[in-house]
This record gives structure tokens, sequence and C-alpha cells, in this order.
């Protein structure tokens, strides 16, 4: 199913359409599909504050989607400190630097990464499609919009994954 898309609704209905080209151009599908989700915590709401908030949305969107759920959600939390205002801290986390090893603090302002993984582009495309019903979306985006900046939010489709493991 298909909507029109509305500036609220945009984003998520080109991924919906781009998923549909990737859909139709994969004659077959034997690995799992992956997204990685990126988002960003409003003015004011402390990096506890979006933890709590995002934790909260999991079971929402998990009964929402049923069984069209990911076979799993993984969340990272930027590590954040409490500090006065300083030389090097960014515009968006003057008091609330992330702890950066490599890089400037403006490289982290993001505050979360999450790994969506799907038995298949199907199940994403389901999952997705899910979401967009309209009282789905709108029950979504009240509820998000509390703790997170979506026009900071980015979301990307991950390729090959190589692990190395010590052993």
């Amino acid at each position: 199913m298909e909507y029109l898309p509305t500036s609220e609704t945009q984003d998520l209905f080109f991924i919906s359409n781009q998923t549909s080209n990737l859909l139709t151009s994969s004659p077959k599908i034997t690995m799992t599909y992956s997204i990685l989700i990126t988002n960003t915590r409003k003015p004011g709401t402390t990096p506890e504050e979006f933890r709590n908030g995002c934790e909260a949305l999991i079971p929402f969107i998990k009964e929402m989607a049923g069984e069209h759920f990911p076979l799993s959600h993984t969340r990272h939390y930027i590590q954040r400190t409490e500090s006065p205002r300083g030389e090097g801290n960014s515009e968006l986390n003057p008091t609330t630097p992330a702890i950066v090893i490599m890089g400037k603090q403006a490289d982290a302002d993001w505050d979360s990464i999450s790994e969506l993984v799907f038995a298949d582009e199907l199940a994403f495309k389901a999952y997705i499609d899910t979401l967009m019903e309209p009282n789905n979306w709108a029950r979504l985006q009240e509820r998000e919009s509390k703790v997170v900046d979506t026009e900071k939010s980015k979301i990307v489709v991950v390729g090959e994954a190589l692990v190395t493991k010590k052993n």
C-alpha cells in the first residue's frame, strides 16, 4: 500500500519506494537486510531523557509492527559527560560533550545509532508499510517527537558486514 507524501511522511515514502525498486531488481533474496538509523535528541532534552524516551518507544513499535518487527533492533547510545560550556564543545551539545577518541565534537552530535536486522528486503518493506499506515504513523510521530529531533535523523542500508573475532 502506498501513500501520497506529506511533509511528515515524505522520507519514509521515499524509503518505501526505493525498497520497491530494489525488490524488483533483485531476482533472489537470500541474506538478511539491515539498516542503520542515527537519531539526535531534541534541544532541551538530556541524554538520559533521550535514552529513556527512545527505550519507551520500543515496546510501542514492537506492538504496532507485530509480526513485521525486525529480527533484532540494537540501539547504541553515545556516551556523554556533564561539563561546563567549554572550548571544543559543540553547539548542539555545549554541556554534554561526547567522549570522542578521534574527530571533533561536532562529528558526534547525534545521540544514538540503531541497527535493525530483517530476514530480507521483503520483511523490511512490510515493516515500513506497517509503520506508514496513517494511524500508526501519526501515533509514532507524536511519541517520537517528544525526544527525537527527526529533522536530523538519518537512515542508511547496510551493505556487506565483515566480522573478525579474537579466536
